[in-house]
Parts: C-alpha cells; sequence; structure tokens
C-alpha cells in the first residue's frame, strides 16, 4: 500500500484500523474517520478490529460503537479553554473530568456488545510500563473505564491514575503510540495526525531527521513538532474531510493527508 493511500475496494481480508496517539488533534483522525463513513464506509464496517492509543482510542470507540458527537464535543471544549489563562494547564480547567462527562453522555447502552472483541484499547501498565491492549468488556463502564486509563496522561490529566481491578494504568501512548495487534494480521491501516510512515498522515516535505516516539517513526521537522504542541495545548482545531476520487480517501485537518 502507498503511504497515505488506502485502497476503496472490497477486499477479501479487511484490514484493521489502527488509530495513533493524537492529543487534541485526534480532530484529525476523526476528519480521515468521517471520510471513510462518507466514501468508503464499509472499510469502517467489515475492519475486524478497530486498535486506539490515547485519544486515538477514543477515535477507535468513535467508530465501533458510532459515538456521534464527540469530534463537536471537543471542538467546543478547545473553545471554551481559549477563555482561559494558561488554556488546558488553568486550575479551573479539568480535561478528565471532561472526557468522562463526555463518554457516559455519548457511549451507546450496550457499547460493551458493540466493543467486545472489536475495540481495542492501547493502555500503559503503571507497575511495570508493560503494554497491554484490551478487547474485552463486560459493561459500558468497562468500555469507559478502559478508554479513560488509555487517555490519562499523569500531571496534565491529575496526579492518580485510574485502574482496571486494582490495577493502575496510564496513557496508551507512552508504551505504543501506534498500536498493533500483538499476533499479526493479514493487513493493517494505521492513521495519525503526525506525519511519518503512517499510512494515512499529513503530507510534509521531505526532511533529514527522523525521530522514533513510543515505537513510531515520525519526521524531525517544524510542522511535527507544531502538531505536538498544538496536541497538548490547542490553538486552533478543523475538521474538514474532502471530497475525494474512487479508491483513494482524503481527508483535511488544516492539512491534507499523503495521496
Amino acid at each position: 500500500m502507498s503511504p497515505g493511500v488506502s485502497s476503496c475496494h472490497y477486499r477479501e481480508v479487511p484490514p484493521c484500523i489502527s488509530f495513533s496517539g493524537s492529543g487534541f488533534m485526534a480532530t484529525y483522525q476523526l476528519g480521515v474517520a468521517q471520510c471513510f463513513l462518507i466514501h468508503a464506509p464499509w472499510i469502517l464496517r467489515m475492519a475486524p478490529c478497530v486498535l486506539g492509543a490515547s485519544a486515538g482510542s477514543l477515535v477507535a470507540a468513535a467508530v465501533v460503537c458510532e459515538m456521534i458527537g464527540i469530534r463537536d464535543e471537543m471542538l467546543h471544549f478547545v473553545k471554551q479553554m481559549k477563555a482561559f489563562t494558561l488554556g488546558p494547564l488553568n486550575p479551573s480547567i479539568n480535561i478528565f473530568n471532561w472526557l468522562e462527562v463526555v463518554l457516559q453522555k455519548y457511549l451507546p447502552s450496550d457499547a460493551h456488545q458493540l466493543a467486545n472483541g472489536r475495540l481495542a484499547v492501547a493502555m500503559t501498565r503503571l507497575i511495570d510500563s508493560k503494554l497491554i491492549i484490551k478487547s474485552d468488556f463486560q459493561s459500558k463502564e468497562d468500555v469507559i473505564q478502559a478508554l479513560l486509563c488509555s487517555c490519562f496522561v499523569p500531571g496534565y490529566c491529575g496526579m492518580l491514575p485510574p485502574s482496571i481491578k486494582g490495577v493502575h494504568y496510564v496513557d496508551g501512548g507512552f508504551s505504543s503510540m501506534q498500536p498493533l495487534l500483538p499476533v499479526p494480521c493479514s493487513s493493517i491501516l494505521t492513521v495519525s495526525p503526525f506525519s511519518g510512515e503512517m499510512d494515512i498522515c499529513p503530507a510534509d516535505t521531505p526532511c533529514m531527521w527522523d525521530m522514533v516516539v513510543s515505537g513510531t517513526t515520525l519526521k524531525g521537522n517544524m510542522a511535527n513538532s507544531l502538531r505536538i504542541l498544538n496536541a497538548l495545548y490547542p490553538m486552533a482545531l478543523e475538521v474538514r474531510p474532502l471530497m475525494c476520487p474512487t479508491g483513494r480517501l482524503v481527508a483535511n485537518v488544516g492539512t491534507m493527508c499523503k495521496t
């Protein structure tokens, strides 16, 4: 598969989809998912497994559980933060509480049934920094707790990490920014808001340097540095899917994907 291009034709074995850690740049991945939904919905419907780390797990849950509305909630929250000094670092802003409220509001009551065996949430076990991928869910609360664990950045989201069955977890991006299945599958479509070696990502001009972040190779350029800053301290987020020719996906969030 060429970089940034996904075939929209039917495959005998459909690809899994992996959404990388992304912070508030998850709006880019939500734009990609929306473009799939408009132009190639079978890619989302037929994906045997949808993985996500950190905020990418929210995008994965939105795909699997049909969580309509999370994109608008995220954009609205960013606009609210701009009214506060220091933005998300202001003591009056509680990102973790906001996220829990949004998940309770938009995840359907049967989220665990939709997610069980198909949604794969990457988490980092606090005690040994090991990557844990959770794909079994017994209730809606199970799904919410896994997503909260995957998104928890110590200090940024609070001091006490969330837990599952007494075991504490932190952001899944710490151990695997672009999560893959423990057992290799025939193909996997990787989506990231940072330019690098992923299938769908922003198209930047070639650069001499690469940087490896939690096992994922990104371009070491100023554009990615600004995206990383925007992921944690959002200044301007936009979600606008573009029309794309048959057989190609193009999504735009201020920057076009590779084509």
